[in-house]
């Protein structure tokens, strides 16, 4: 773990690792819900490549070519994607402001270029012009601040560089279904109860997704009042990988604190007020995908 790159801000150190903001926040569901799903989705554990396809379609570069690049990955979950920008060799910074780094460290520690530290996206405790790449994947929706974030992540990577993020998008499904409603209800539940109720949600509904799993008509239909995430056809895994993925999921997308999802059309006007180089947008990721070069 490199120490010696952070800024002067003080920080403590617990666990094994710097800590520059208090453990319990507004992400805490999502440090209890990594913690609790370390390994799901894992490329090392599902003998899958889902975690770097998704890495691979977020960076405008080979994966063979980030070999020595210093990477800030801003919002680290369990650290599905740390293990893969570490197998091609990228000096990877990774941080998240929930408790999730103690499941990254977990899962990628000891690894002479990693440093994890628990921080804030939109104070990251780096110089101006650090890295190379920055990506944020699984997360933007999820700040306080869009913009802040955007450019906090900014200031700290070099001119000519690489920033990469996904974002909600806008659907009509979200609005034609119990979705934002379930939600609404499940986070406000206290936090210890929180992974319970998700739990028992996905005992009650994945065996009926199950059954129906090769009826397309039915699974639209399913989707419209069911709590659940599910994820047959989309993913190679078995019936008990996508049962964890499930209960994984529907805590995910049932607890966060903050939850925007915009256009492509807005989108691309937020980013364009940044006065970037150049910058694309497609359908990727969590909805949206947005690839910068600064």
């Amino acid at each position: 773990m490199d120490l010696d790159n952070f800024s002067n801000k003080k920080y403590k150190i617990i666990e094994g690792i710097p800590r520059f903001v208090a453990s319990e926040n507004f992400t805490s569901s999502f440090g209890l819900q990594w913690n609790e799903f370390q390994k799901t989705q894992l490329d090392s554990h599902t003998n899958t490549t889902m975690s770097e396809d998704r890495v691979r379609t977020a960076l405008p570069i080979p994966l063979e070519s980030i070999k020595g690049l210093k990477i800030i990955e801003a919002g680290s979950g369990a650290g599905r994607f740390t293990e893969v920008l570490l197998k091609y060799g990228a000096i990877v910074y990774s941080f998240d402001l929930s408790n999730a780094v103690s499941a990254n460290f977990a899962n990628n520690m000891p690894h002479k270029n990693l440093t994890i530290f628990q921080g804030d996206i939109e104070d990251i405790p780096f110089e101006d012009n650090f890295f190379d790449i920055s990506i944020c994947l699984g997360v933007m929706q999820h700040t306080r601040d869009f913009s802040k974030s955007l450019k906090e992540i900014s200031r700290v990577t070099r001119a000519g560089g690489i920033i990469s993020f996904d974002h909600y998008k806008t659907h009509i499904g979200h609005y034609t279904s119990l979705y934002l409603l379930y939600w609404v209800v499940i986070k406000r539940i206290p936090k210890k109860f929180q992974l319970k109720v998700t739990n028992i949600l996905t005992k009650i509904f994945f065996p009926i997704h199950w059954v129906f799993r090769e009826y397309p008509l039915i699974q639209y239909l399913l989707r419209r009042i069911s709590p659940i995430s599910f994820y047959y056809g989309m993913f190679d895994l078995n019936k008990d990988q996508h049962y964890e993925l499930s209960k994984l999921d529907t805590h995910d997308k049932n607890t966060d604190h903050y939850k925007r999802m915009v256009t492509e059309k807005q989108l691309n006007k937020i980013v364009n007020k940044f006065n970037f180089k150049k910058f694309t947008i497609f359908r990727g990721g969590t909805g949206l995908q947005c690839i910068i070069k600064k």
